[in-house]
């Protein structure tokens, strides 16, 4: 998902103790405090205002993803295909049946027989050996195709002036698929185990800021966790860091000013978050 690691480093952010296995090492009013003091104080209409509170927003989701790291196995699976699938995959799902789309998928749907014609050498020993790119994965562009206009017919789509698609546009994404199958696909890594354990972290800054909002002292509604959700994201859910106000024009748009579908882009991920903590309670 989005890349937020790096962005957390970067902030030099402080982690706190380890916390009891499952249990969270915010308090209450930790959440409370979040919520008022920081998410509804949050400001963006100047550069220097959405940098005051940056650090505040950025390093209390650290100290979240800390202790949803230490969840039991099978709470933080049930979280993590909860925000994939009702998240990125919900995303890349309508691409892969957008037959305008150059993007197919996790795989090609043509058998190998039928994609070597298509394909370049260097692509077809590529995709044989994909599962061997190492833990995060393998994706493919429009290098590794030799024919587009025949590869595209195999795979089923109809995409409008092909031949002027950048050679560096993504065609298949090892994590495009939902998370059963990404799950059922970790068997064919060398190492199933770490494959396994990078798809789930992939998931946990989404579940922090999900659950950042949930453990306040009396429920948000959809409105205030739409809104709560989108300045998280706006100071930690971009590419750039501290350098995002200058780089992601997203980023100094006031809330009520963003297309209603952007303020309510992540409502499916912290609902579906909502649901299966029924399922896998914290307390």
């Amino acid at each position: 998902m989005r890349r937020v690691v790096q962005i957390l480093l970067g902030a030099g952010v402080v982690f706190g103790g380890p916390a009891a296995h499952g249990q969270p090492s915010q308090t209450v009013k930790d959440y409370d405090d979040f919520y008022n003091l920081v998410i509804l104080k949050a400001e963006n209409g100047t550069r220097e205002q959405w940098l005051a509170s940056y650090d505040p927003v950025v390093n209390f989701i650290a100290r979240v993803r800390l202790d949803v790291e230490k969840l039991p196995d099978a709470t933080l699976r049930a979280l993590a295909k909860a925000v994939h699938d009702n998240g990125y995959w919900r995303l890349q799902e309508v691409r892969c049946r957008d037959p305008k789309d150059p993007f197919v998928g996790a795989k090609f749907k043509a058998p190998a027989d039928r994609l070597e014609p298509v394909l370049t050498p260097t692509g077809v020993e590529a995709y044989r050996r994909r599962h061997t790119q190492g833990s995060r994965g393998y994706r493919f562009t429009l290098e590794v195709v030799a024919d587009r206009a025949a590869f595209y017919e195999l795979e089923g789509k109809d995409i409008p002036r092909v031949s002027e698609i950048p050679a560096t546009t993504t065609i298949v994404n090892a994590n495009a698929q939902s998370w059963d199958d990404l799950v059922a696909d970790v068997r064919n890594y060398p190492d199933p185990g770490e494959r396994l354990s990078v798809i789930v972290k992939n998931q946990v800054n989404a579940i922090a800021s999900a659950l950042s909002l949930m453990r306040t002292g009396r429920p948000l509604s959809d409105a205030e966790m739409d809104y709560a959700t989108a300045v998280i994201w706006r100071y930690m859910g971009h590419y750039s860091g501290k350098d995002g106000w200058e780089q992601e024009p997203l980023v100094r748009v006031p809330f009520a000013q963003l297309p209603e579908a952007e303020q309510a882009k992540d409502r499916p991920i912290w609902q579906a978050v909502r649901q299966a903590l029924e399922a896998h309670p914290l307390d």
